[in-house]
């Protein structure tokens, strides 16, 4: 049974993952332009991917061992509408 604390750490860990990975996508992408050669730059990217992946395997594992996480929703959300958008009243 999935408790709710552990919802909030898959929650977090979700964030972190989607952080890391968006960081070692753009330093991927700035190595493509880096290095022409591209053995080089495969050689290259395997370790960055390496790196990223276990970053965040360790950091899954010491949040899942040593932390209690609490999720603390927005205080508020705006949910704005338009009515009749688009329409023109005669």
């Amino acid at each position: 049974m999935i408790t709710k604390v552990d919802k909030n750490k898959e929650k977090l860990m979700k964030v972190i993952s989607d952080n890391i990975t968006t960081l070692f996508e753009r330093i991927l992408d700035y190595a493509e332009v880096a290095v022409p050669n591209n053995d080089q730059y495969k050689k290259l990217r395997s370790k960055i991917l390496r790196v990223g992946n276990n970053c965040i395997r360790d950091l899954d594992k010491e949040i899942n061992t040593r932390y209690d996480v609490r999720y603390i929703p927005p205080a508020e959300t705006v949910i704005e509408s338009k009515i009749n958008a688009g329409v023109k009243e005669k």
